[in-house]
């Protein structure tokens, strides 16, 4: 009997053992600064897991970390940030703008998830609020920033590496990325970035570009008319492109942060 009573004893032990290391089995390899049972640090792959086709509301004490890659310096990347973890890329929605000042390119930040919503659009995840505008997620109201996305290390000296691809290369897995595409030039040289629109505040309308390589293939650059740069020539040579990849209608496009890079990346002559 006795036997029969301890045997009974560490079986339910073992149970809540089990029950307690089974409790986050996608906790990612690196939980430093979260305690057991309470902040559990995910990974942006583990995200991609939960978003099912539709606006997904977290209500766990998720914390994502990872480096941001975007700049809205330009004005061509709008009230958000673009983060990376290493295993895939989330665009955090934040009602602010001059967002670089705060969270430079290269921080390393830390995003609190519960009480977020998660979406997707142009194939690239998002979290935000939750959105009554007809998109999946809205933008982070601007009293709870500070809150949510805090700023965990500095940006490093050498800045931001971007993903070095070319137009035969690009694939569905740099969805988000800052990327890099060798060996095209702008199929319409001569252009500004933005075509005028009087009826705008701007003067300028949103645009949509294509370069090319040198067997035809096309891809389309984006550019919000409230960039800095919208009224700017686009360059005349060829070379490298770069800005962050999304998809519109199934195909990629690019969306550039850092414009003033392109006029020396993109000097060579025309093929």
């Amino acid at each position: 009997m006795m036997w029969n009573k301890w045997l009974r004893w560490g079986l339910v032990a073992l149970m809540l053992v089990c029950g307690r290391a089974c409790s986050y089995p996608e906790r990612a390899a690196d939980p430093a600064g979260s305690e057991e049972g309470t902040d559990a640090v995910v990974s942006i792959a583990f995200l991609h897991g939960r978003y099912g086709g539709e606006p997904f509301p977290v209500r766990t004490n998720w914390l994502l970390r990872g480096e941001v890659i975007s700049t809205d310096r330009s004005g061509n990347y709008y009230k958000t940030l673009a983060v990376d973890d290493g295993t895939g890329v989330v665009e955090v929605k934040l009602d602010a703008e001059q967002l670089f000042a705060v969270y430079p390119p290269g921080c390393r930040v830390e995003v609190v998830c519960n009480g977020l919503t998660l979406g997707e659009r142009g194939g690239v995840l998002q979290l935000g609020s939750a959105s009554t505008e007809g998109y999946e997620t809205d933008y982070i109201a601007a009293e709870e920033i500070g809150r949510r996305v805090r700023v965990i290390a500095p940006a490093e000296d050498e800045g931001l590496q971007p993903v070095v691809r070319t137009l035969e290369t690009v694939a569905v897995a740099d969805l988000g990325r800052l990327v890099a595409v060798d060996g095209v030039q702008f199929v319409t040289p001569g252009v500004t970035w933005c075509l005028p629109d009087a009826s705008d505040a701007s003067g300028f309308a949103d645009t949509v570009c294509y370069v090319e390589d040198r067997m035809g293939r096309r891809m389309a650059v984006r550019t919000s008319r409230r960039a800095e740069f919208a009224g700017w020539i686009v360059p005349d040579g060829s070379g490298r492109i770069e800005g962050l990849l999304s998809l519109y209608d199934g195909a990629f496009q690019l969306r550039v942060i850092r414009p003033d890079l392109l006029y020396g990346t993109m000097a060579e002559a025309r093929f």
